[in-house]
């Protein structure tokens, strides 16, 4: 009786050391890591800032043109007809305040679709960059039915826009709306072309 029960006990222990053996084969085989694909236009290199580097006044009407409510994105909608674009610009007076200009997109706004629309760089951990902010060339994209959104510049492997986005955002013709001056009092809203040909400029506080 001892002699088939000691062969049994030797199969058994032949079985589990061939399952050892395959379990450990398989636990070497290295598991995949996902990578960043080149089409990821989210991915990459990301700008050193996704607002504007100047602040906008405090006004609801400046936001509906201009929100900032959403994080800008990476364009990623060419096969959407785009209905209107447009451009929120701010800069410092003499008097010291801050004017924000409102500007409806007039024309180059295809080729700024095709320059913003190149993904961003790969990371590149061997580059050295320097330690700066640059403007993310903002512009606000409206679809029909949609609300606007803004997309940012693609950008090289230090986060700063491409030559490519900064030639294509500098070309756009724009037609100015209107502006949005930041004051001790209040903010100052000013109509600019709303009007027909030749008016004064409409101002209200």
């Amino acid at each position: 009786m001892k002699r088939p029960v000691l062969l049994a006990l030797a199969a058994v222990a032949a079985m589990l050391a061939l399952t050892s053996c395959a379990g450990s084969g398989d636990s070497s085989t290295p598991t995949p890591t996902p990578t960043s694909s080149a089409d990821d236009i989210q991915g990459g290199t990301q700008p050193t800032s996704k607002v504007p580097l100047a602040a906008f006044p405090d006004s609801e009407e400046l936001a509906s043109w201009c929100p900032l409510d959403v994080e800008a994105v990476h364009l990623h909608q060419l096969t959407a007809t785009v209905s209107s674009a447009a451009i929120c610009s701010t800069e410092l007076g003499e008097d010291g305040f801050t004017t924000t200009t409102v500007s409806s997109v007039s024309g180059g706004l295809d080729q700024l679709l095709a320059a913003y629309a190149v993904p961003n760089a790969p990371v590149d951990p061997t580059v050295i960059c320097t330690l700066q902010l640059e403007d993310p060339l903002l512009v606000w994209l409206t679809y029909p039915g949609e609300r606007s959104y803004p997309v940012y510049a693609p950008v090289g492997p230090c986060g700063f826009p491409t030559d490519e986005a900064k030639a294509a955002y500098t070309a756009l013709e724009l037609t100015p709306v209107v502006s949005f001056t930041q004051t001790d009092s209040g903010v100052t809203t000013t109509d600019i072309g709303l009007g027909a040909p030749g008016d004064p400029a409409k101002e209200t506080t």
